[in-house]
């Protein structure tokens, strides 16, 4: 009766450790947000790692955990598509795997040296978070790090490291929780280690402190921005739930009563990612609707004084086709753009005046697969709404992170304005702001203008949160104008205010103060990241040769 009682109580034994992780990382992350649940929640996986029977076994089972995590956390991608949802969080599932064949192979709980096997596991994480942000274009949502945007004191570090320096920490205290249940019997050395984690978050926590209080000796005065939150459901056809004319209207009366309530105090006015039609010369000389568009909010922006950035289409380099046997012009070059028109209503649309998103994502701005992977590419247009076969979106160039120049009487503040999930992107933001002279930022904050109108439920929370970082690694404000939410205010310490709630209307005023700190990471950008990818890379050659030569 044993033997096979055994087997059957370690997989129960295994089932309840990976769900605990599962359920803890889970409720650690927004909406939910009960942030320290994260100081353990990786734990019961590391604790299943050191009992694993085999690599194969903890690969496997790791997948799985890691493709449950992602399913709960982000169930809202299937109201695109459930098929591409499911294929991506079994995607993003097998970073688990790959983290847990290093952390297993190499012995880091249950065989390396206590303090060594405790950083090893920190730096292995931080690798697959990295490698997750960046592998065919990244997505670097749900990071750990995330999770502690409550605790602000412990998230300052990340204009050093990004946010992979709070990942960094927080399993740092995983590692000695799982290795304090895995070696119970190594008292003393466990102590040890607990001195290293402790001064590890010491340090974090002293470096957060000296940072904030630091803050107010750095900060000046800015502009005084509106941001207008609409809230139109997107749906899988492309349309937002309102006509054109709708949607100026909104807009059009939702700015107008901020500006009649505050006369002559605001500055800049924003409106969310694609909520125009496209403004650009070509468009405009073509369709009247265009034009028209055009002509009211360079009127708007010229009768009150006030700037305006706006997201829209941008459809260009029209050619004829053959449609229903007639020829018509239709644009050959579609891209996300937003638009700026200055006090006096003009608005030049050329590159380098526009800025054309460049982070598309795959499966919802463009279809991956068409010259590489046909049959990848079919596939997405077979599962995929119907107008997958047609929809083709170009990006804006790297080299072009348009700088917008926003004047008042001698003043000059510049701004950059991330489209969409590129303000999740820490790279894309921070080659922003990143000198190009030796001097100081290339500019003085950050908008974002967004459409989270395809998703529901937790995304708005998760965005915002994963956004946040960005003003702390550049030490930047951020105005978040966001359809369907959250819009508002994020300072240069991580603090969000004015919110606009999800799924409600409304608009959300306050002044932007210039922070003036030029940080490590605005400047060199993901190094600490890229040697913690390094040393993963010598743990696991190391652990690969110890095995091949236990082996021979």
């Amino acid at each position: 009766m044993t033997g096979p009682t055994q087997p059957r109580t370690s997989a129960i034994k295994s089932t309840c450790l990976l769900i605990s992780c599962v359920a803890l990382l889970t409720l650690s992350f927004a909406p939910v947000g009960q942030f320290y649940l994260a100081w353990i929640g990786l734990a019961p996986w590391l604790i299943f790692l050191a009992n694993a029977k085999s690599q194969k076994s903890a690969f496997f089972y790791s997948w799985i955990a890691g493709t449950l995590f992602f399913t709960a956390n982000m169930w809202w991608m299937s109201y695109i598509s459930w098929p591409g949802m499911l294929a991506l969080m079994i995607f993003c599932g097998t970073y688990w795997g790959w983290a847990a064949l290093i952390i297993r192979g190499a012995g880091l709980i249950n065989r390396a040296p206590v303090i060594p096997g405790m950083l090893g596991i920190s730096v292995v994480w931080v690798t697959f978070e990295w490698l997750r942000g960046i592998i065919f274009t990244g997505l670097p949502w749900l990071f750990l790090g995330h999770t502690q945007t409550p605790n602000l004191g412990m998230c300052q570090i990340a204009d050093i490291t990004g946010v992979y320096g709070v990942s960094f920490w927080l399993v740092t205290l995983n590692a000695l929780a799982a290795m304090a249940w895995v070696r119970c019997d190594q008292r003393t050395r466990l102590i040890h280690a607990t001195g290293v984690a402790a001064g590890i978050v010491l340090a974090v926590l002293g470096y957060g402190a000296y940072r904030i209080l630091q803050t107010p000796k750095s900060l000046s005065p800015g502009p005084v921005v509106a941001v207008v939150q609409a809230n139109y459901p997107q749906s899988n056809s492309g349309e937002k739930g309102a006509t054109i004319q709708q949607r100026l209207a909104f807009h059009t009366t939702e700015t107008i009563a901020a500006l009649d309530k505050d006369p002559g105090k605001i500055d800049l006015v924003v409106w969310s990612e694609t909520m125009m039609y496209p403004l650009n010369h070509e468009a405009r000389e073509l369709i009247p609707i265009c034009r028209e568009l055009y002509d009211r909010l360079s009127d708007l922006t010229a009768k009150y004084h006030v700037a305006l950035l706006t997201g829209g289409d941008y459809d260009g380099d029209w050619k004829p086709e053959n449609r229903d046997g007639q020829s018509e012009l239709q644009p050959t070059d579609k891209r996300n753009s937003a638009y700026f028109f200055d006090r006096e209503g003009q608005m030049d649309d050329s590159l380098g005046h526009r800025y054309d998103k460049i982070h598309l994502v795959p499966w919802g701005e463009y279809i991956p697969g068409k010259d590489w992977a046909h049959w990848l590419y079919q596939l997405s247009v077979t599962l995929g709404p119907k107008y997958y076969s047609d929809y083709v979106m170009q990006s804006g160039s790297s080299d072009a992170l348009t700088v917008f120049h926003l004047h008042d009487d001698n003043r000059d503040w510049r701004f950059v304005t991330p489209i969409c999930f590129e303000d999740i992107d820490a790279r894309i933001s921070s080659a922003m702001f990143r000198p190009q002279d030796g001097s100081g930022k290339r500019a003085d904050f950050l908008v974002n203008l967004t459409n989270d109108g395809w998703f529901k439920a937790n995304e708005n929370a998760q965005h915002l949160q994963a956004a946040s970082f960005r003003s702390i690694e550049n030490r930047v404000w951020t105005a978040r104008s966001v359809n369907t939410g959250i819009s508002g205010f994020v300072d240069s310490n991580g603090v969000a205010s004015d919110l606009v709630s999800p799924r409600q209307t409304g608009t959300a005023v306050e002044q932007i103060m210039i922070d003036n700190r030029l940080t490590f990471y605005t400047k060199f950008g993901d190094i600490f990241a890229e040697t913690c990818a390094g040393l993963s890379t010598i743990i696991a050659a190391w652990a690969f040769w110890k095995r091949k030569r236990s082996n021979s």
